[in-house]
């Protein structure tokens, strides 16, 4: 039995990814048996991983929001690997428990939600604002507030708020709007011939050492590795000396990647997280 973990409960945006990867799972291995353990935040989510459960399915990176910070932190110091990355399509919906938009005094939202509808949110007068840890979240906490209350929730979510008055089917900022999720391990995943990969690292700064962004983009332009995301996170030990977290194209076993990394290393303390095999990425923007 193969035990993922994922943000719950059922429903969620994770959840949907974590369906979509066991799918992918089983395409290969028909007889691979699954099954998703809930848990109720992303911290909680990725601790399991390497203990209850074998793997883990976690947000990083939302079309507008950016990384999920909570997560990024998480792993910047970890030994568990990214074996692979999910692209999911990302649309929320409105729900409202009142009669008409005007009676609505307090929205429930999960707090990366609440970015990626802000323009609506923006919009609403007189309402409190509840942060929550889920989605689903937010609509089990509407229902019980009652008939003042309202909900964003997932677009494949509104048969679960059937006693919803008030729906508004689309209230995404964008709606190419899309996230990006990875699948941890304990172990890294051997690599597979003729696919295309990607491999996330992170460059730890603790000797606070000047240059340190320009001595990482210029060890990887020397040998051309296309960088297709760098992040910084403070090291929390001053104010101004930060951590990296970086994406790249390629296979940390590629040659130009490994001399790239074995300069980098030279200078700095490298943790490669892991090379997995690159979502596609069928969002055509519209």
């Amino acid at each position: 039995m193969l035990n993922i973990a994922t943000l719950g409960p059922k429903d969620t945006f994770s959840d949907l990814a974590t369906k979509q990867y066991i799918q992918a799972i089983q395409a290969k291995e028909p007889l691979q048996t699954t099954h998703i353990q809930y848990y109720a935040t992303l911290s909680q989510t990725f601790e399991a991983i390497g203990q209850d459960c074998q793997l883990g399915v976690l947000p990083i990176e939302n079309l507008s929001e950016g990384y999920v910070q909570v997560v990024l932190d998480q792993l910047l110091d970890t030994k568990l690997s990214v074996i692979s990355e999910l692209l999911l399509p990302i649309q929320f919906s409105f729900v409202g428990f009142c009669e008409e938009l005007t009676e609505l005094t307090d929205l429930y939202v999960q707090f990366v939600a609440h970015g990626q509808c802000s323009e609506f949110i923006n919009g609403l007068e007189g309402v409190q604002i509840h942060m929550t840890q889920s989605n689903i979240e937010s609509l089990v906490l509407a229902q019980k507030k009652g008939k003042t209350a309202g909900a964003i929730i997932p677009q494949h979510a509104l048969s679960q708020a059937s006693d919803a008055k008030l729906i508004d089917n689309d209230v995404t900022n964008y709606r190419n709007n899309q996230t990006r999720f990875l699948v941890l391990s304990e172990t890294a995943q051997a690599r597979i011939q003729g696919k295309e990969y990607k491999t996330t690292l992170v460059v730890n700064n603790k000797q606070d050492c000047p240059g340190v962004l320009g001595n990482i983009v210029s060890a990887f332009a020397l040998q051309k590795v296309n960088l297709t995301s760098i992040m910084s996170r403070p090291t929390r030990s001053q104010i101004g000396n930060y951590h990296f977290f970086i994406d790249i194209d390629g296979h940390q076993e590629d040659a130009h990647i490994s001399a790239a990394l074995t300069e980098i290393q030279a200078q700095y303390d490298v943790t490669v997280v892991g090379s997995y095999i690159k979502a596609i990425n069928t969002n055509d923007g519209k």
